[in-house]
């Protein structure tokens, strides 16, 4: 059977990479009708989400929208399971219109427009007319949709709290990116710790700044990445005067080295709903890649790994926790490499690729009734 990712969603975004890679290993053979349109942005600040640029966006969904009717039109052969990733909430909607027949529509937003724009990042006030359609169109995405895929069972809950229909709802968990399946054997630099990012609220910058206003000379705090958030976080290291050595964004194919180099990695300290209910890529890549990894704790964390055993956890926000988490596994290298060992072991046995995508499968079997070959489950 044809799996037919259909839409403007982000196509190089890691979800959507991991989707499709998942898809494609399980058996399905993938075509995509894609329209590039929200790539064009990387960091959607308040501004883009203004009058204006809006606008000027749902021009362009229009008019991509158009090109995609007419390329599925154009398209032949047996109706395949059509596929809307990560930033496709008006994708699906298009695709339940024009997309038949079709096997079946499968939604896999990674993320509510709710939780990020109106609870998260604050970009509409809670309670607000555009909060209200934004929550709506969510809404409306997982009614047109035969099956919504959340990455965490807490995701789907709040998917299911949210409005979506809770029989249609069901967790996958993305798993790891190639890129971070082969070991190395390079030495971490002494007292490095690492954190990448794209500065987001979920984020918790804040915390990693005040922890390392704590840790002082114990620690060398790395912080790669751009986004929103950073030249605050900049003017809050500055008044606390931390020595944090910033870095701009590198490409996905140089992370695995900069995870090497580092002694100790940090994932999420967001104090928000949303943080408690993801487990981001760099959460699966320092897990695979075996480094020492300190994050926040949460529902959705304890999903994938077990702090103690294969991480050290925090509580959200706490820098006192993160800076005591950061310090012990810099006084006890034996300990960050026997975590390292676990998560990788870990991860690799339970969201490699194969694992993924065999799970990938079975949701769409036991969901869906549909199998790679098309027969019936």
């Amino acid at each position: 059977m044809t799996a037919c990712l259909f839409g403007t969603y982000d196509r190089e975004h890691s979800a959507n990479r991991l989707l499709r890679r998942a898809l494609a290993d399980g058996g399905f053979g993938v075509e995509e009708l894609h329209e590039a349109l929200w790539e064009d942005t990387r960091y959607k600040g308040t501004r883009y989400f203004g009058g204006r640029s809006i606008a000027v966006l749902a021009r362009r969904w229009t008019a991509a929208a158009g090109r995609l009717a007419g390329a599925w039109r154009r398209r032949g052969g047996a109706p395949p399971l059509v596929v809307v990733g990560f930033g496709g909430q008006l994708d699906v909607l298009l695709a339940a219109r024009v997309c038949r027949p079709r096997a079946g529509l499968v939604f896999a937003p990674l993320v509510s427009l709710t939780e990020t724009l109106v609870e998260d990042r604050a970009v509409f006030r809670a309670g607000g007319v555009r909060a209200r359609l934004v929550t709506a169109l969510d809404r409306a995405a997982w009614r047109a949709a035969d099956l919504t895929l959340a990455d965490t069972v807490a995701h789907a809950d709040y998917f299911r709290g949210l409005g979506a229909p809770p029989e249609r709802v069901a967790a996958w968990h993305f798993g790891v990116e190639p890129e971070f399946l082969t070991s190395t054997t390079r030495a971490p630099v002494p007292r490095r710790v690492l954190f990448y990012g794209r500065y987001l609220p979920l984020h918790g910058i804040d915390t990693i700044i005040a922890a390392a206003a704590r840790l002082r000379e114990r620690a060398d705090v790395v912080l790669i990445g751009d986004g929103p958030e950073r030249p605050r976080m900049q003017t809050l290291a500055a008044r606390l005067g931390v020595a944090v050595t910033w870095r701009d964004e590198v490409p996905l194919a140089a992370l695995p080295g900069e995870l090497a180099a580092a002694s100790v990695v940090l994932g999420v300290f967001g104090t928000g709903r949303k943080a408690a209910m993801v487990v981001p890529n760099k959460v699966y890549q320092a897990a695979a890649a075996g480094c020492a990894l300190v994050t926040g704790d949460g529902p959705a964390l304890r999903e994938v790994l077990d702090p103690g055993v294969h991480c050290l956890a925090c509580a959200p926000g706490d820098a006192d926790a993160l800076a005591a988490a950061v310090g012990r596994l810099l006084d006890d290298a034996p300990l960050a490499a026997r975590l390292g060992a676990a998560a990788r072991a870990h991860v690799l046995q339970h969201f490699g690729p194969v694992q993924v995508a065999t799970h990938l499968a079975g949701v769409l079997a036991a969901k869906l009734g549909l199998r790679p070959e098309g027969r019936a489950a």
